[in-house]
């Protein structure tokens, strides 16, 4: 059996966006251990010495039972341009612990920083987060993402990004771009502008 994996923003001793892990991990459970019940992240985490000063991801990889916790620094990787690459048939509708897809497609593209994955000329998303497009001071995200991130999620929730068919003909009426996961929150300051950063 695939192990899945979550990985989580821990900041000063404070587990982030915990509700939508714990939904993500509920989900995995229903779809692939329907006959038994998904662990509680809080009771896991609450038996764990949890740093208390700084960022780490902290990484559960995970099965019928969790089979590590780490706590990893966190090093912010920087992003100025993405490539566009084709899908294909590769599936990340759950967050598999098996990332070496993602490191054969970054392997293969050096000449930008990050790869945008497009399906049938439909933006999805990159390697590392979720995407959102501004338009008319209004964040638009990907209809069918490659992977349905927690803090996607999250920001649906609050209403803060919409959701639409992002094509790839149309990219140039979007002026920013921002990469949105555990760690990048969505900000204007923080996004870049489509025109430069897509190659």
């Amino acid at each position: 059996m695939f192990s899945f994996l979550e990985t989580i923003c821990l900041e000063n001793g404070l587990l982030k966006n915990l509700p939508y892990h714990q939904k993500r991990v509920q989900d995995t459970f229903e779809s692939f251990y329907p006959e038994l019940i998904a662990f509680n992240l809080v009771d896991v985490f609450t038996q764990q010495a949890i740093p208390s000063h700084g960022i780490y991801r902290a990484r559960v990889i995970y099965e019928e039972q969790i089979k590590s916790i780490e706590f990893i620094p966190y090093q912010e990787k920087n992003i100025a341009t993405l490539k566009l690459v084709n899908t294909g048939e590769f599936d990340y509708g759950f967050k598999w612990a098996d990332r070496s897809y993602f490191e054969q497609i970054l392997s293969e593209n050096k000449d930008a920083d990050e790869v945008l994955f497009e399906l049938n000329g439909k933006i999805q998303d990159c390697t590392i987060a979720n995407v959102a497009f501004l338009k008319n001071e209004i964040w638009y995200t990907p209809k069918n993402p490659l992977h349905w991130g927690t803090t996607r999620a999250r920001l649906m929730d609050e209403n803060k990004i919409q959701e639409t068919d992002i094509l790839v003909d149309e990219l140039s009426s979007y002026s920013h771009i921002c990469l949105i996961n555990v760690f990048r929150e969505l900000s204007l300051a923080k996004s870049l502008s489509v025109s430069v950063a897509i190659l």
